[in-house]
């Protein structure tokens, strides 16, 4: 395995470097990274208020290479995951037992239970001459389902449509329900798939708002992804920001950066049936006026998102603690 240039000295004496020096050594750690993308420091966004090093979003790890793992676990002393993905998209994962050693994977289904699985210990993740690395946690907390996805949709859809689609899918008629659905979709667009997290996805934004939180509050870095690292990604990003004081500008260009990926990933309901002709152009882009609609939706809807995140069981006092957390100390 080809090692990167180790820069644990970034992981061990953070507290000797001056913020830029922290931001500088954080990007080039990142840059290093050859099979995890759209990786960036959420410091980058709200510099001189969230300190480098402490909080990530990316893409998804599950193709890291040993080498990536090193980064990310040494370079970038990483030991929370939160993983926005479906559990179809899981079956891709092969990295974890390098990016984990003798960590924890935890799985949250709907009711809020919690599955745990131990990994065994990967040599290769520590160099001979280096102490053992802590260990790290992974969060599954999937924001997209399928079942979840078509009952958050059907309140969206005009009653004309919800009764054509019944009727086609009755008959056995699939490209005429896809012909009744999929325009509504394409017309929504990205701000539709938005809505829907945050209509359907509550108790898992405040469970992920909640993990980032005590991760910061035990100085523990952590990363939260997503296949692409743009939309689930992308929406738990902007309330992360928002808790931490940053305006719509800084919450729409943190967004805009996933512009240009031209993939869609979206929990893998572009592959259903039901969604097919889905235009791929519209969802795989990261547009400013997205999160501008994003924001406006819950201004108008919530009160803000400030005011989304304290209906969701995430108040003021936390947001507090998390922008304090992620702000203050020495780590």
């Amino acid at each position: 395995m080809d090692r990167p240039a180790s820069s644990s000295s970034f992981a061990s004496a953070k507290t000797s470097c001056t913020a830029d020096e922290r931001g500088e050594a954080c990007a080039a750690a990142l840059s290093r990274l050859k099979h995890v993308h759209n990786a960036r420091d959420l410091a980058e966004a709200l510099p001189g208020v969230i300190k480098p090093g402490r909080l990530f979003r990316s893409g998804s790890p599950a193709a890291a290479s040993e080498a990536d793992a090193l980064v990310l676990r040494r370079d970038l002393a990483i030991q929370c995951f939160v993983d926005f993905r479906s559990s179809a998209e899981h079956k891709e994962d092969r990295s974890w037992p390098h990016l984990l050693s003798e960590g924890v994977i935890k799985t949250y289904d709907a009711s809020g239970g919690v599955e745990e699985e131990t990994l065994d210990s990967f040599p290769g993740l520590v160099q001979e001459d280096e102490a053992p690395l802590p260990p790290a946690e992974l969060h599954r907390l999937s924001l997209l389902e399928r079942s979840k996805f078509i009952r958050g949709l059907l309140p969206h859809l005009p009653y004309w449509t919800v009764a054509a689609a019944a009727w086609y899918k009755l008959i056995g008629d699939e490209q005429g329900m896809r012909g009744a659905i999929v325009p509504v979709l394409n017309e929504g667009g990205l701000l539709l798939i938005y809505q829907i997290l945050l209509e359907t996805s509550g108790a898992e934004l405040a469970r992920t708002l909640g993990i980032l939180l005590d991760a910061a509050q035990r100085r523990r870095p952590a990363l939260f992804f997503c296949k692409l690292g743009k939309d689930r990604t992308g929406t738990a990003a902007a309330l992360a920001l928002a808790a931490c004081g940053a305006s719509r500008d800084e919450i729409v260009a943190d967004y805009a950066r996933s512009h240009g990926l031209h993939e869609v990933a979206l929990g893998g309901i572009e592959k259903m049936d039901d969604t097919q002709g889905m235009d791929a152009s519209i969802f795989e882009s990261a547009p400013p006026e997205a999160m501008h609609a994003l924001i406006n939706y819950a201004e108008q809807t919530y009160g803000g998102l400030r005011a989304y995140m304290a209906k969701i069981g995430f108040g003021p006092d936390k947001q507090d603690a998390l922008r304090a957390a992620l702000s203050q100390g020495d780590w």
